[in-house]
C-alpha cells in the first residue's frame, strides 16, 4: 500500500522543478556567497532518511516533526532562522567532505516519486547542457543518493511509526514548523543518535 505523503526536502529558497526535458549548465559555487547555506535564502531544515542519521548526528541537530496527517518525520536542522550554517567559513563549507546528503546533492533533490528535481533558483545554473542534457544528469555526477529513494522514504516512514506522539517534547519552532525531541527511554540506535545530536541545540 502506497501512502500519499507530502514531502518537504528543502523549506524556503526554492523553485524545484522536475529535471525531465531540462538543459542546464552549472558554473561555480564561488560567486553566490553560499546562499543555499543561509537560513535567509536557503534551507533551515531538511527531512532525512534512516540512512542519514549516522552521517549527520555528529555535526548537526536531528529533531522530529509531525506532518499534516500526524505522521512522524525526522529532520536535520541546518541552521536557525536567518542565520548562516555554522560550518560556513569565508563562504566555504568547512566540513565539505562530511556535509549532509541534502548539501551534497544540491541543487538537485530526490523526491518520493523517484524523479529528480532541481532548484532553478540556484545562482550557478545557466542555459547549457554540461549539467543536465535532455533531462539526463551528467554521468560524472554521483546519483547513488537518488537510487530507490521512494523505497527508502517509505521504509523510514513505517519505521518511525513505532514512536508515539505523547513521548515527544517541544524544542523549537522554525518558519511554521514545530520540532520535538524524544523523551522516553529507548535503546533504538536512531533515537540514540538523535539524543547525541541534541548537543547542537
Amino acid at each position: 500500500m502506497l501512502i500519499k505523503i507530502k514531502l518537504t526536502i528543502l523549506y524556503i529558497m526554492k523553485n524545484f522543478e522536475n529535471v525531465k526535458n531540462k538543459n542546464l549548465s552549472f558554473s561555480t559555487c564561488k560567486t553566490c556567497g553560499a546562499k543555499c547555506c543561509s537560513g535567509l535564502y536557503g534551507s533551515n531544515f531538511s527531512q532525512i532518511l534512516l540512512e542519514d542519521f549516522e552521517k549527520v548526528y555528529k555535526n548537526f541537530l536531528i529533531l522530529f516533526s509531525f506532518g499534516d496527517l500526524g505522521y512522524l518525520k525526522a529532520s536535520l536542522i541546518l541552521n536557525k532562522e536567518y542565520e548562516m550554517c555554522k560550518y560556513i567559513v569565508d563562504s566555504k563549507c568547512s566540513i565539505y567532505e562530511n556535509r549532509p546528503s541534502v548539501c551534497r546533492t544540491y541543487p538537485l533533490s530526490p523526491n518520493i516519486d523517484n524523479d529528480i528535481y532541481i532548484d532553478e533558483s540556484c545562482p550557478a545554473l545557466e542555459l547549457g547542457d554540461n549539467f543536465i542534457k535532455d533531462g539526463i544528469i551528467n554521468e560524472n555526477i554521483d546519483k547513488s543518493i537518488f537510487v530507490s529513494y521512494q523505497d527508502k522514504f517509505i521504509e523510514t516512514h513505517f519505521y518511525l511509526e513505532q514512536f508515539k506522539k505523547e513521548d515527544f517534547e517541544f524544542v523549537l519552532h522554525i518558519k511554521g514548523v514545530d520540532f520535538y525531541k524524544y523523551t522516553k527511554e529507548s535503546k533504538d540506535k536512531y533515537i540514540q543518535m538523535h539524543r547525541n545530536s541534541l548537543k547542537h541545540i
